[in-house]
């Protein structure tokens, strides 16, 4: 493992952001390695992980894997990812986050799929059972102002065209939902209905589950990306999103009623009701299908 390119530029750069994950990183590098498509190189950026992460990616015996340092965190997200895309010397850019996998032919059949599109996009397997699958072969901007079910860890794109629209350093949650308005706004997005991200939610800190831990006025700063784009929304939309923002972890929350008062406040009693409502569905089908798992058992 080097600090410096190797000599001939790549097809593919993949980009792994990382902030105090040394154990899980190492993992995500080795999914990227294992890839049938080996034309590539590997940017780890460190966003100044105060332990060993350096020394865990170093570890790692593969020219193709190139070792960046933040002298400050800027931001694992956006700051990572651009830094990353900035050195970037392949033709196509992917992204990994440190604490996902690849399956070894993500890369192969998104190289494939690409021929007919300036980016795309891949299904997921979430905790190694629930299948995320998008239903088209292609993400419209319709799509995108539906929600964003679509993993960061399954983009690839052209480089040149990243390059042309960046992540917005400004937003730090939601930046991949930006990206992606942007891209379809202005690109064509593809997609391959398969799972080839194996995607980590547990509960090791994260951005999203770290909303657990927020005020209600901390929560709103991750609506940062509803605000930026709340035309594109429309006002339904964007209330509701808001809500679901402020209302993040409910469950788990001990003062449910006082988040569910400020987010009425906020964004109105309809949008809640709306929240709410796919709350409590969620639920339900959590608790049937842990009945049918038990009964079958």
């Amino acid at each position: 493992m080097g600090d410096s390119s190797t000599e001939s530029n790549p097809a593919v750069s993949v980009v792994i952001p990382t902030y105090r994950r040394p154990d899980l990183v190492a993992r995500a590098i080795q999914s990227v390695l294992n890839q049938t498509h080996t034309d590539l190189e590997v940017i780890v950026v460190d966003d100044a992980s105060p332990d060993n992460t350096a020394e865990s990616v170093r570890k790692v015996s593969d020219n193709r894997v190139r070792y960046i340092r933040h002298e400050r965190n800027r931001g694992l997200a956006a700051a990572g990812r651009n830094t990353g895309i900035c050195v970037a010397k392949g033709r196509y850019i992917a992204f990994l986050d440190d604490d996902d996998e690849w399956k070894s032919d993500k890369l192969a059949r998104q190289l494939e799929a690409i021929k007919s599109h300036d980016a795309v996009l891949c299904g997921a397997l979430v905790n190694g059972s629930h299948r995320k699958i998008h239903g088209s072969t292609t993400v419209t901007v319709d799509d995108l102002r539906r929600g964003n079910p679509f993993d960061p860890s399954g983009l690839l794109v052209k480089a040149s065209v990243v390059r042309d629209l960046r992540f917005d350093e400004e937003l730090k949650w939601g930046e991949d939902w930006d990206m992606c308005i942007r891209l379809a706004q202005r690109y064509s997005i593809g997609y391959v209905q398969e799972p080839l991200v194996l995607y980590s939610d547990g509960e090791h800190q994260r951005i999203t589950n770290d909303a657990r831990y927020r005020t209600g006025a901390e929560l709103e700063k991750r609506a940062a990306v509803l605000k930026k784009h709340r035309g594109f929304f429309g006002e339904a939309l964007y209330k509701y999103y808001y809500a679901h923002v402020l209302l993040s972890y409910l469950g788990k929350r001990g003062s449910k009623l006082q988040y569910i008062s400020y987010a009425v406040k906020r964004c109105g009693v309809v949008s809640v009701a709306r929240v709410m409502a796919c709350k409590l569905w969620g639920y339900w089908l959590g608790f049937v299908r842990a009945g049918t798992m038990n009964t079958s058992a």
